[in-house]
């Protein structure tokens, strides 16, 4: 099986007039591909980067083949696609010189990741990936607070469609000073989140989850020791 790893940009095809000049906002760090043909000039790249006079579609997210892939060697796309298509995720191929990449829509993300990992690939992020996850509780008074965390993605748990993430930072509400310290006190720690988290999802959790019982937050990563550095 492959290793593919999500590219942290999140990416926009643009098309330009088959004359054009290669543009500047087109240079710089991080994924790009310029191809030109009798039709257009194609650009993908960050679509932070991107002209809002561009026409462009933007929402496209990358795996690059991590494993070695020959120009001569036949059949390892195929055993990408096959997954995905199966998985009705819609896909765009590039390829280069020493890596393949295959781009999927941010609506098929999780779907993408899904598909791959029960084919028995390995999907990996990097660690300049990260997301929002939003939690919610009633508090002791009865009334309900919610916080934002900001959180780093450390790996895909297929199996259970989850997100193992490390909590970097949080914005709370207004609250009571003994919950605001008890949900600042999460940041650092480490927790599974669904993948409707990823897409907004307020996550109701009981109150004792804040302090340990039952274990949500956990401040150490969770996963066996023998599972670690493989994501």
């Amino acid at each position: 099986m492959l290793t593919l790893t999500v590219l942290p940009s999140t990416l926009a095809i643009c098309r330009l007039d088959p004359s054009a000049r290669v543009p500047t906002w087109a240079e710089g760090e991080g994924f790009v591909s310029i191809s030109r043909s009798a039709e257009a000039l194609s650009i993908v790249c960050d679509q932070t980067r991107v002209p809002s006079s561009i026409k462009a579609e933007p929402g496209w997210r990358a795996f690059k083949f991590e494993d070695p892939v020959g120009l001569a060697q036949t059949g390892v796309l195929k055993q990408v696609l096959d997954p995905l298509a199966d998985g009705h995720v819609s896909i765009l191929v590039i390829s280069t010189f020493d890596a393949q990449y295959v781009l999927v829509k941010t609506g098929q993300f999780e779907q993408a990741v899904t598909a791959l990992t029960r084919f028995g690939h390995t999907v990996r992020t990097t660690s300049a990936e990260t997301i929002e996850v939003t939690c919610g509780w009633r508090t002791p008074d009865g009334s309900r607070t919610t916080a934002t965390y900001r959180a780093e993605i450390i790996e895909y748990d297929a199996a259970r469609d989850r997100w193992l993430v490390r909590f970097t930072g949080v914005q709370a509400e207004d609250t009571e000073p003994v919950t605001r310290g008890l949900i600042e006190a999460q940041v650092g720690k480490w927790a599974y989140v669904p993948s409707e988290a990823r897409r907004g999802m307020t996550l109701p959790l009981k109150y004792e989850t804040l302090t340990g019982k039952p274990r949500w937050f956990y401040a150490d990563d969770p996963r066996p020791v023998a599972d670690r550095n493989t994501g």
